[in-house]
């Protein structure tokens, strides 16, 4: 792997992949279709005061690095670019993990990952999730830990919507701009590591309600039924990963017609919202001490318990992407277990 350099030229760095050689030597190679990303592209250094001018607003995008052409099909592009066929779309949604309803207040810790306990092997009649759920054994911030298997009332909430001041997230703002244009996700695929993970576990059919209380108060819940674990099949595009699709909904949290809206106490998005998913994991049962030591850390005191207890852990990577809009989000995602 190596940049390119790129002094704010237009480059084209084309390759062919296996299969593409292959075509050619057969003398079948044609191009048909074409994908464009931007992996490497930090948009976070666009400039719109710089000194310059505006014109000079994405001089560092233009001007940054760019890496070679890949041949292998799962390094190429892991962030394609999006085309909607719809010329009358004035915004785009974007996709957030919520920590606003009690459900999905997860610990994350000063990592922030998010916390899952591996149940498999611990000594006792105990396990790691009921050890750091009970009150005697763990301090109160770290009793919001995910269990593997069936979420039941705890679970990864994410969703869609615009982030934006300007439009009220009243239920018309919501047909207008997502619902009407055909941006509201129904269905998200989950992209995960099968060596860590064996299965994800979304909503039933019908079974996410996401709406306020009538008199807006600080905390709500989110009403979800989960169905059983998904079927899954391998991820195109990154090694050792499945993707499985789980259910969504559209999202009922609307602006109240009257008065002061808060319901951004219960949402990420201050303009319309979209879909909305929930989300618990089921750990592999295998995982051993070689799996720790090997993929993650062993005997770490993460927690900074009172009686000294340590974990061993592995972080890996979950993708949720809306299959309607492409909005992809990631979620990091710890995986732990009392030391041996």
């Amino acid at each position: 792997m190596a940049f390119l350099d790129n002094s704010g030229d237009i480059i084209l760095d084309a390759v062919l992949t296996d299969v593409g050689r292959r075509r050619m030597a057969q003398g079948n190679f044609r191009i048909t279709k074409f994908a464009l990303g931007d992996d490497e592209i930090d948009y976070g250094v666009y400039n719109p005061n710089h000194p310059s001018g505006s014109a000079y607003a994405d001089l560092e995008i233009l001007q940054a690095p760019i890496l070679e052409a890949f041949t292998q099909q799962n390094a190429s592009i892991n962030y394609g670019l999006v085309s909607y066929s719809r010329n009358d779309l004035l915004y785009l949604p974007d996709i957030k993990l919520n920590r606003k309803m009690i459900n999905s207040v997860v610990y994350t810790g000063a990592q922030n990952v998010i916390y899952i306990a591996d149940t498999s092997k611990f000594s006792g009649t105990e396990n790691t999730y009921t050890l750091l759920t009970s009150t005697t054994a763990a301090r109160s911030d770290v009793a919001s830990v995910l269990k593997t298997g069936s979420p039941g009332d705890r679970f990864v909430l994410v969703e869609t919507g615009l982030d934006n001041n300007e439009i009220s997230p009243t239920a018309g703002n919501q047909g207008t701009y997502l619902l009407n244009v055909g941006l509201q996700d129904r269905q998200f695929v989950v992209g995960y590591d099968n060596r860590f993970i064996e299965t994800v576990y979304g909503p039933s059919g019908t079974g996410v309600m996401f709406s306020a209380p009538s008199n807006q108060a600080s905390t709500a819940t989110v009403n979800a039924s989960f169905a059983g674990p998904n079927a899954s099949q391998g991820a195109r595009n990154i090694i050792n990963y499945s993707e499985t699709p789980v259910n969504g909904a559209v999202s009922r949290l609307y602006a109240p017609s009257t008065g002061t809206d808060t319901t951004n106490r219960f949402s990420e998005f201050t303009g319309p919202r979209g879909s909305l998913t929930a989300l618990g994991f089921g750990m592999r049962q295998d995982l051993t001490t070689d799996h720790y030591s090997r993929y993650g850390s062993t005997s770490q005191d993460i927690f900074g318990l009172a009686d000294g207890i340590t974990f061993d852990y592995i972080d890996t990577t979950v993708y949720v992407k809306g299959v309607t809009t492409n909005v992809t989000l990631q979620i990091p995602l710890r995986v732990i277990r009392v030391s041996s």
